[in-house]
């Protein structure tokens, strides 16, 4: 956690998505979920807070950006209202 105490989504799962998972004992099957998430306003982070409880004052969520490392970018939130499951995808790598 590099920014907290959040609930984190990449906008790019695609690029590294076993990272965001763990393999299924019986047969090795992952789940990832598309969710729905209410970001509002965002504010952008380049440096680490893992202390982070919420989103800055007048702001709703936080965009974590990794310097060089545009796929490793993600978004928290920090308030589970503002995410919906949508979609369960469950695959075999």
């Amino acid at each position: 956690m590099l920014l907290g105490h959040g609930t984190y989504f990449s906008p790019n799962p695609g690029s590294h998505p076993h990272s965001h998972t763990a393999p299924n004992d019986q047969d090795q099957s992952r789940v990832l979920y598309y969710n729905k998430v209410l970001l509002g306003r965002i504010y952008e982070m380049n440096k680490l807070d893992r202390e982070l409880q919420s989103a800055p004052v007048k702001f709703h969520s936080v965009y974590g950006t990794h310097p060089g490392r545009p796929d490793d970018d993600e978004y928290i939130i920090y308030w589970y209202g503002q995410a919906l499951p949508y979609i369960k995808i469950t695959y075999k790598a």
